[in-house]
């Protein structure tokens, strides 16, 4: 059990650290006036002196958990109880100043050792005390608790002292008040001075944007009726400029490329054109050489069958082919490019044998 509590609260302590929140950590003696029966050991115990290990967290101001594990001083006396806790307590804070007053709550576990036996059993605690703040981060604790265990005839009374380190910090009362510390006469002067910087500052804005705003208009009449290179879009609309003369275009003003390569096919997991296939791609040549300004690029997709990879491979094979072969026929090479998709963007079913054969297609797209 003691383990498995050690490394519970390593645990909270390790998350503490690393957290930007109002975590703490506290470790301290105690001093246990344990009292027994002599139905469970055979004499009565002296007192005892335990080290306590405390993880928690502040809710707010005045609320927080904690999670505690208690272990006996190293230091060993015929005589003494051995007192191990593992408690989970809430505290209650009074007060926003730097002397706090507090109480806990708490359940957990114990169990208290001597030569004579030992008995364990869920415990109940309750307890008062006081936290002094010494800077930001580091605090200390002064507190009497006192642990009942269950259904068993052993109390404890507790007179604990701790430091606590705080990871993080918090907003205080103190903090919203100083900072809401201004008198009425500042405030009011200085929203006098800031309205008639505002109106000021806003007087000029108006001006410059009137000034803006009437060039801005002159400039737009102006471009909305110009058309540089007279193919029916005005410059402001047209993505494509300088587009021959005569050459159908767009709504956009970019030629509008009519080739098509449906019925371009491959020789099995090939990358090589069937003849059939050149007939379609010589017309396609000879209509991107009529439009010299535009960029096209090839695009070759597979049906579902077969690997991820082995569609990408053989789609990015088969583009570059239809590349090839349109160089070889006269058309700029820095005007075609190739990229394969594999089996992406399908353009029909691939459960049926029709949807894979539509899917395995080549297409050409223009690049504005």
């Amino acid at each position: 059990m003691k383990r498995t509590l050690l490394a519970t609260v390593i645990s909270s302590l390790s998350l503490g650290a690393i957290a930007d929140d109002a975590y703490y950590v506290t470790f301290g003696a105690a001093h246990t006036d344990t009292e027994v029966t002599k139905d469970y050991f055979d004499d009565y115990m002296k007192h005892s002196y335990d080290l306590e290990l405390s993880a928690g967290y502040m809710f707010n101001e005045d609320t927080a958990i904690e999670l505690s594990i208690v272990q006996p001083s190293p230091e060993q006396v015929d005589g003494r109880a051995d007192v191990e806790q593992a408690r989970l307590s809430g505290l209650y804070f009074f007060g926003y100043n730097t002397l706090k007053p507090y109480i806990s709550a708490g359940v957990g576990y114990g169990k208290v050792s001597t030569d004579g036996g030992a008995v364990e059993n869920a415990l109940l605690s309750l307890g008062y005390g006081v936290q002094v703040a010494v800077t930001d981060n580091f605090f200390a604790r002064a507190e009497v608790r006192y642990d009942d265990m269950v259904n068993e005839v052993v109390e404890h009374n507790n007179y604990v002292l701790e430091a606590g380190y705080r990871f993080g910090t918090q907003t205080t009362a103190s903090d919203y008040s100083s900072a809401n510390n201004m008198t009425d006469e500042a405030d009011k002067a200085k929203a006098d001075a800031q309205a008639k910087a505002d109106a000021a500052k806003a007087a000029a804005e108006k001006a410059k944007a009137d000034a803006m705003a009437k060039a801005e208009a002159a400039k737009a009449a102006a471009a909305a009726k110009l058309d540089s290179d007279k193919d029916g879009v005005v410059n402001t609309a047209d993505k494509c400029e300088n587009t021959p003369a005569n050459t159908s275009v767009d709504a956009d003003g970019c030629p509008e490329f009519k080739g098509s390569l449906q019925g371009v096919f491959f020789e099995t997991s090939s990358a090589r054109l069937t003849e059939s296939s050149k007939t379609i791609l010589d017309n396609a040549a000879a209509e991107l050489k009529r439009y010299p300004n535009i960029t096209v690029e090839v695009q070759a997709f597979t049906d579902s069958r077969g690997s991820d990879a082995l569609n990408q491979k053989i789609s990015q094979e088969r583009a570059n082919s239809v590349r090839t072969y349109l160089l070889n026929k006269g058309v700029d090479a820095d005007k075609v490019t190739a990229k394969g998709y594999g089996e992406a963007n399908p353009v029909a079913s691939n459960e049926t044998v029709e949807g894979r054969a539509a899917n395995r297609r080549v297409e050409l797209s223009v690049k504005k």
